[in-house]
């Protein structure tokens, strides 16, 4: 009798084990739903504005209870070839703190972004700020100096620097040396060349209340790092 009991408390808890694990295996394969699905949700919401398709991280804290709470404590979103303002072809990275949504979008407490603006993206702005006079023109960056160089003309033998300066809505582009192949252009006829060519960029309204905080030219482009405070998008 007692060898009976023995197996049969053995049986009991492999059956025991058994429930639980599957229990938990249910539970995990719920939560993989919940999460994919809530992260989709969030990026419909975003991908619009941008043009380009987003990956949206929601942390370590399980999505059930997030969801249950009504409140995402961190919402990490990542995208490449994104379109922002002037530029196109924008790789992004954004942490947004505390996102809750509402009938009509979502409040976010607290955002901070960072997005690398290569070459190419950098190349598109200028024929746009120039209205197609510098259209085609390859653009390339001098991190030493903290310069932007653009290249046109007949074999790109034409150069123009410039030194791009964060303000507080937008980045103003100083125009510093001007080139045909190796001669610098003086001043005043590099004036007479480009004309009143406009040399910055509005960078005022962004969604969730973004001010550019930090710019630095890179060897791939430039870095610009903003920031937003307590504010509200509509989807």
């Amino acid at each position: 009798m007692r060898m009976f009991r023995g197996r049969l408390s053995r049986r009991t808890r492999l059956i025991t084990l058994g429930v639980v694990g599957a229990v938990l295996a249910g539970g995990g394969i719920v939560e993989a739903v919940a999460r994919h699905q809530a992260a989709d949700r969030l990026a419909d919401r975003m991908e619009e504005r941008l043009h380009t398709g987003l990956d949206v991280g929601l942390g370590p804290t399980p999505v059930m209870l997030q969801l249950a709470r009504g409140t995402f404590p961190r919402v990490e979103v990542s995208g490449e070839g994104a379109t922002f303002r002037r530029f196109t072809g924008v790789d992004l990275h954004a942490e947004l703190a505390d996102v809750v949504r509402t009938g009509d979008g979502l409040s976010v407490a607290d955002t901070r972004v960072s997005a690398e603006l290569t070459d190419a993206a950098l190349a598109g702005a200028v024929a746009t700020m120039t209205e197609g006079a510098m259209g085609g023109a390859a653009v390339t960056t001098a991190p030493e100096s903290g310069e932007l160089v653009v290249h046109a003309g007949p074999a790109g033998r034409i150069a123009v620097g410039f030194r791009p300066v964060l303000e507080r809505e937008g980045i103003r582009f100083e125009r510093t040396t001007v080139r045909v192949g190796e001669r610098v252009v003086p001043d005043a006829l590099a004036d007479q060349l480009l004309g009143d060519t406009p040399q910055r960029i509005d960078l005022s309204g962004l969604p969730l209340d973004l001010e550019p905080e930090r710019l630095a030219v890179t060897a791939e482009g430039l870095r610009l790092e903003l920031a937003g405070d307590s504010s509200t998008v509509k989807a």
